[in-house]
């Protein structure tokens, strides 16, 4: 082949001296070279990019880059201008340079050594597929070109070449429903504003916070077909959204032969309706569809679809019927398309995957790394290939944390096993620009041989992060693989625990989104000894990606000191001891501020460019603060008070500068002085109205304590954070004297607390949500004067110090909850320094259990309760009734 601007007589470069010689470059892969100069600047003129000599015995030949040395330049061959792209960043890591999320450790126009051996890859999967539904609201709604541009750029350098793209669908909707009886401006009041869109999309709301112009519209209809465009470019697939019947209200009254399936809420919202795919009208209206989207977006081979995403329903309809008019509709506009299916719940159901071809659907699995029991999805989906996925973050969480370590042994026992379906795989974080080691490690399985030793790539990874080989880094970065890269404690979770700053008031908070992992996904003291290496680092290491790094270490430091705290406040509050109260609570609001300060260190984590960026794409000021509002809400309240009350408030949350320093600060502000006013006065808080705050703060336009350009010393306040940590940890209580002591007259050394509920209790059952509003603790009839009560599942620690000889209590589920309509079923075990030294099995209601155990030796005592979801009989497995106590619970010592 005879590369662009090049004459055949000088494709072979033979002796002319490096330096004069033009940049090769084959047809095709120019996109390549427009995006090597991007990254990499004037330095990509020592780079020649062409194609991959096929092997014509290979009936599909996969992706492939091969980079060495020829005639004095760097060659990077490749099947398409996307793999030449990873070929480069496959070079730049050789050399101590990479380009990855957040920030890239490049130095464009620097000279570029040949390499000393060729670098060569074959992608083991087709697919490597990016993008979630909900990623374009979490990310940013509002990203301008460049932000996209610098984005579909790392993807190509990290190897995907499939990317979900739902910007501009909305002028699909409508520009098409015009077409079935609606007006502009009825579709203009059904569109949700940009930040929203994604649950429009996955059919479970609409119009909220308020309908879109259309300037926005048009902006948004532009710029995705830019994206699109730049991904065609590159050989990328953009994965564009599918019609499956999603239709506006009344659509029946307005069209013949339509039949509407009520889809009811989801979470404080009401879905719009269901369109019946077998309707007669369905395949007029999906053809339009498709039509208008290639129109306004361009075709694409892939288009993304959810029937019965969370809860839809399907009442009359016949599912795997629609599901073959939905695909008959898609291969009819696309011949050969795929229907790209999220493996979500319980979705695609068992019947839909069966009735699809299988030759033409794939299913990106979003729980792969969830559920140790996952599996089998061969049956379950009839065959239909499908990618190893995960959804490392949800709503954009700033948290550090993935599981690392089940994708390294996991995905590959998935692939190679026999019968395998696995064809691809799929990072799907809810929010992306986060966590890039966890991206760049998920987007190599696709490129590597097998499993890797994840301490040795951790080495690499630092070397091509910071440019350097520094003892101090690596050892950094293995505490933090071993770590919130493990999630030692996160069973049931692919993402670790959020930080609690960011959480609606209360005492009893263990998560901040509704949904997110109730307690330390890891060690948190262990986790800190990353920042201590990092500190050290700092006098030797100084670039961008390191700056970066020091900055997200810090945060997730501090943002920890949340869950040690917190206990300790509660404790203090109590007790009713002022002083300690104030002390920790100054505490707790000190750290928030020292929060606020390292997270506006970066550009990427400031809320007032959040707002600026949404304020941008309006076309006049009235507009301007609905966008804002858009981008308030979806990071705050979300929705109105029926959202926030179903459990969607916070669900986003994230700690940028502006929102930690002034929302989450003065939420806690405001808690904290009702708290005080009920210990100096007697009686209960003031209770407040959180959705109210809420409102306040999303319908502010005031800006004032928002950066919008990054500032602070971040190794200075890396050292506080330090000490922050260690000012933070709970003290360890002295162990008992010599005697007989009541548990609930010690001091805890430690506890977790399911949330929602109340705190452990003193002498009496554990109530409601309120501390000391629980009654005598009960068990079979008998009344004990002195205990705990607790709410399941739970664990609590105190400090024997190897002075004590026997603990002894009576154990069961308080008589609160032997009642009717009640299923109470736990299992209470002790653990003595780790190791358990009694295990009730599951105790209903009715009963009770002494028990006498021998601690000697033990120095720390844990009472734990589990709240054996396992053995609850079907549909009675709620934590509610599961209140049990440690009657009469008490050690020996001396």
């Amino acid at each position: 082949m005879i590369p662009v601007g090049v004459g055949a007589a000088e494709a072979d470069p033979g002796s002319t001296p490096a330096a004069d010689r033009k940049a090769l470059t084959h047809h095709g892969f120019e996109s390549a070279r427009d995006s090597a100069e991007r990254l990499i600047g004037s330095s990509a003129d020592a780079l020649d990019f062409v194609e991959f000599d096929v092997d014509d015995d290979v009936e599909v030949q996969p992706d492939t880059y091969t980079v060495r040395a020829v005639g004095g330049r760097i060659r990077i061959a490749a099947t398409t201008a996307a793999t030449a792209v990873a070929g480069l960043n496959a070079y730049l890591g050789t050399i101590g340079q990479s380009v990855s999320w957040n920030v890239r450790n490049v130095e464009p126009g620097g000279e570029l050594p040949l390499p000393e051996e060729t670098i060569t890859s074959t992608a083991n999967v087709t697919h490597r597929f990016y993008g979630n539904d909900t990623e374009d609201g979490y990310t940013g709604a509002y990203r301008s070109w460049e932000q996209w541009e610098a984005e579909i750029d790392e993807l190509a350098a990290l190897g995907f070449n499939e990317v979900f793209m739902p910007v501009g669908s909305e002028a699909v909707y409508y520009e098409v429903f015009q077409e079935f009886g609606y007006t502009a401006e009825e579709m203009r009041a059904w569109i949700p504003l940009p930040a929203h869109q994604p649950w429009w999309l996955l059919q479970n709301m609409s119009g909220y916070p308020s309908g879109i112009s259309e300037h926005v519209l048009e902006e948004r209809a532009a710029l995705g077909r830019k994206i699109a465009d730049r991904l065609r470019e590159l050989d990328m697939v953009p994965v564009l959204p599918g019609y499956f019947g999603t239709v506006p209200s009344a659509f029946a009254e307005r069209n013949a032969d339509a039949r509407i399936e009520p889809q009811g809420g989801w979470v404080g919202f009401t879905r719009p309706d269901w369109l019946d795919p077998n309707s007669g009208v369905f395949s007029a209206l999906a053809d339009s569809f498709y039509s208008t989207s290639e129109e306004l977006l361009g075709a694409s081979t892939m288009y993304k679809m959810d029937v019965l995403h969370e809860g839809g329903r399907r009442g009359s309809v016949d599912v795997p019927a629609a599901t073959r008019a939905i695909e008959s509709a898609l291969q009819s506009a696309h011949p050969g398309a795929l229907w790209v299916f999220l493996g979500w719940q319980n979705n695609p159901p068992k019947d839909v995957a069966a009735a699809v071809n299988p030759e033409t659907t794939f299913i990106v699995d979003g729980l792969s790394d969830r559920y140790d029991g996952r599996g089998g999805l061969e049956e379950q989906w009839s065959g239909v290939p499908y990618a190893f996925g995960t959804i490392w973050n949800f709503g954009g969480h700033s948290t550090i944390g993935a599981e690392l370590s089940t994708w390294n042994e996991r995905y590959w026992a998935w692939r190679d096993q026999e019968g395998s379906a696995v064809d691809g795989i799929a990072a799907m974080p809810e929010g992306g620009l986060n966590n890039p080691a966890a991206i760049d490690f998920f987007a190599g399985l696709a490129w590597r041989d097998g499993p890797v030793d994840v301490g040795a790539w951790f080495d690499d990874w630092t070397f091509r992060r910071y440019g350097v080989a520094d003892d101090d880094a690596k050892a950094a970065w293995r505490v933090i693989a071993e770590t919130a890269y493990t999630l030692p404690k996160n069973s049931g979770y692919s993402e670790a625990h959020d930080g609690l700053f960011g959480a609606a008031p209360s005492l009893t908070k263990t998560t901040a989104a509704s949904w997110s992992p109730g307690s330390a996904a890891y060690d948190l003291a262990e986790f800190a000894v990353a920042l201590e290496h990092l500190v050290a680092a700092s006098d030797r290491i100084d670039n961008a990606a390191f700056r970066y790094d020091l900055m997200d270490v810090s945060r997730q430091v501090v943002s920890n000191t949340s869950r040690t705290l917190l206990p300790q406040v509660r404790r203090a509050y109590q007790s009713r001891d002022l002083a300690k109260f104030d002390a920790l609570t100054t505490e707790w609001l000190s750290n928030i501020d020292l929060l606020d300060e390292i997270v506006g260190t970066q550009p990427q984590n400031l809320l007032g460019r959040w707002i600026a960026d949404a304020r941008a794409m309006a076309g006049n000021d009235a507009e301007a603060d609905a966008l804002e509002y858009d981008a308030r809400s979806v990071i705050t309240t979300w929705g109105e008070a029926s959202a926030v009350q179903a459990g969607l408030n916070d669900y986003a949350n994230r700690e940028f500068q502006g929102l930690v320093g002034t929302y989450y600060k003065g939420r806690w502000s405001h808690y904290f002085d009702s708290l005080r006013a009920a210990l100096v006065k007697g009686g209960n808080p003031v209770a407040i109205n959180w959705h109210t705050v809420g409102a306040a703060f999303t319908t502010s336009t005031d800006v004032g304590d928002f950066a919008t350009e990054p500032s602070g010393d971040i190794e200075a306040l890396a050292a506080e954070a330090l000490v922050r940590h260690v000012d933070a940890e709970v003290p360890i209580p002295a162990p008992p004297a010599v005697g007989t002591h009541f548990l609930s007259d010690l001091e805890f050394s430690a506890e977790t607390i399911p949330g929602g509920y109340g705190p452990i209790e003193r002498d009496r059952e554990v109530g409601q949500a309120g501390a000391g509003d629980g009654g005598p603790l009960r068990i079979a009839g008998v009344q004990y004067a002195k205990g705990l009560g607790v709410q399941a599942p739970m664990s609590v620690s105190f400090n024997l110090g190897a002075k004590c000889s026997v603990f002894a209590a009576v154990v069961g589920i308080d008589d609160i909850m032997v009642k009717p309509n009640a299923y109470p079923n736990v299992i209470f075990r002790v653990v003595g320094d780790g190791t358990k030294l009694f295990d009730s099995g599951a105790m209903a209601g009715g009963v009770s259990k002494p028990l006498s155990v021998d601690v000697t030796g033990v120095s720390t005592l844990t009472l734990e309760v589990d709240a054996n979801a396992a053995a609850s009989l079907p549909g009675h497995g709620a934590e509610w009734w599961d209140r049990a106590d440690w009657a009469d619970a008490k050690v020996t010592c001396g």
